[in-house]
């Protein structure tokens, strides 16, 4: 095979980069042999190991560019997020944290993501989620620390410390423990897409403790298992986009979003025209309403 490089190309009308990675076109997708199980079988992970790093086998970049792993959520490759148990997720999030802390060391984006469902991509049904170690700041979250520099040198301090203020115990909270909260705010572009915030500023996830990292991986289940119980679980299981954001930059506050695809029973809500084009999106649903109707399922299946 043929040496491959993945270069960052600019786009000089919208300032910002894009991958070309042309050698993922082809790769492995309907095939019904599972590379992290493998993993096991060949002896790589040992008898006892729960989650792992994989290697992606097709990186869309490479150092020095950046970095591709996949982030293995549990060996037994039948079970789904839902199924997990809060500890292991909250091993989980350790691992994340891990990651993290080493990819930093060498980048200054590590975008820590999953996604969930064929309908938006997801080609390996073995439970997981994926990290980029990469050399540039992408456009949103460059976009979101010009928003805390901005905040910053006006003298109203984080913006999402604010927000977070703002949305506690009103009617866009849809669930929250001792250390995390989780919103569905005004501007979503998804009906049911969720924001979680921790309550303490921190800048990213390689600063969080422990407890911190098990209330989240308790918010994620909840928030997760309420979007398959909407609708009395005619909308399960729901595709999802997930994502942390997060930087190295003290001012910046990491937090969790997740975008919920499912629109209503059946349907899901594309990425249309004004959306992919222009970037103007339309939320065609009242998001008080959805937080309430989130909250509601979330509610249900607690303690399940």
């Amino acid at each position: 095979m043929p040496e491959y490089t993945t270069p960052l190309v600019w786009n000089p009308i919208l300032r910002q980069y894009l991958v070309n990675a042309a050698h993922r076109m082809n790769r492995r997708e309907g095939t019904n042999e599972c590379p992290f199980c493998a993993d096991i079988t060949n002896g790589l992970v040992g008898p006892d190991t729960q989650v792992w790093l994989h290697p992606n086998d097709f990186p869309p970049l490479k150092p020095p560019v950046g970095e591709a792993q996949v982030v293995i959520y549990n060996r037994d490759h039948n079970r789904t997020f839902t199924q997990l148990t809060v500890d292991e997720v909250f091993a989980v999030t350790k691992l994340w944290r891990d990651l993290y802390r080493d990819m930093s060391s060498r980048y200054p984006t590590v975008m820590i993501f999953e996604n969930s469902g064929a309908s938006i991509g997801q080609t390996q049904n073995h439970p997981h989620g994926q990290a980029y170690g990469v050399s540039v700041i992408p456009s949103i979250l460059e976009r979101e620390l010009e928003t805390v520099i901005l905040d910053y040198e006006a003298g109203s301090g984080c913006p999402f410390c604010r927000v977070r203020e703002e949305l506690s115990d009103g009617e866009q909270q849809v669930t929250a423990n001792t250390t995390w909260q989780a919103f569905l705010p005004p501007y979503v572009r998804y009906p049911y897409e969720t924001h979680l915030y921790p309550r303490r500023h921190v800048a990213n996830i390689g600063l969080m403790e422990d407890d911190e990292l098990r209330d989240l991986a308790e918010l994620l289940l909840q928030v997760i298992r309420g979007y398959n119980a909407l609708n009395d679980g005619e909308m399960a299981p729901m595709p999802y986009l997930l994502g942390l954001h997060q930087l190295a930059d003290e001012r910046f506050h990491f937090h969790v979003e997740i975008l919920a695809i499912g629109r209503a029973p059946g349907k899901l809500k594309y990425a249309a025209s004004s959306e992919s084009v222009w970037g103007l999106w339309s939320n065609d649903s009242a998001p008080a309403q959805k937080a309430q109707e989130l909250r509601a399922a979330i509610e249900q299946v607690k303690g399940k």
